[in-house]
């Protein structure tokens, strides 16, 4: 029985990349690390508003500031591979249709 690893091109647990294609579960770590990061920011932002006894409306905006500031830079670089991999797929649907 050969021994996989899981990389790239070995047929179990990775996918057959190309150069220039991102790794989708780099793709997929990162979301879950942006999902946790911005779960403990809403529990730290409620606690802080909480702790202040601020009203907590006030949490909307705070929310909204650590989305920008913090979670989408964090997605950044998934939107950036989700359009390389649109793009790619596009070129590869051109050249079998030509």
């Amino acid at each position: 029985m050969p021994d996989h690893d899981g990389a790239p091109g070995s047929g179990l647990g990775g996918d057959d990349l190309s150069p220039g294609t991102p790794d989708a579960d780099a793709l997929r770590r990162r979301v879950l690390l942006t999902a946790v990061v911005a779960f403990v920011l809403f529990l730290t932002a409620a606690y802080v508003i909480t702790a202040l006894r601020a009203s907590g409306l006030w949490l909307l905006p705070a929310m909204a500031l650590l989305v920008a500031l913090v979670v989408r830079p964090l997605m950044k670089p998934v939107r950036d591979a989700t359009r390389l991999r649109r793009a790619l797929a596009y070129e590869a649907f051109r050249q079998g249709r030509a």
